[in-house]
């Protein structure tokens, strides 16, 4: 059977988090099986975080753009494909 994709936002990080405390205090996963879990939601945490300071980075530039009447742009990492590094130079 094929597994749904969750949505990923703190709200379902949070459920999650606590219901892996739920079954922690039942003994349904183990402390090792607990941590494991708890690295992969902080892995997650920091995503989401780097998504939101991503946003407020862009819409400080817009509004100094338009303060300043300047059209500062910031290079699009995530759009761009990586770069060949195994070409000679």
């Amino acid at each position: 059977m094929e597994r749904m994709n969750a949505p990923c936002n703190t709200k379902s990080l949070f459920h999650f988090i606590t219901d892996q405390m739920d079954k922690l205090d039942r003994d349904q996963i183990t402390v090792e099986q607990a941590k494991a879990q708890a690295n992969l939601a902080k892995q997650a945490n920091n995503v989401l975080k780097y998504e939101l300071d991503r946003v407020n980075t862009e819409m400080k530039v817009r509004q100094f753009n338009l303060e300043k009447g300047t059209s500062i742009q910031i290079r699009q990492v995530e759009s761009k494909g990586f770069d060949d590094t195994t070409k000679d130079r």
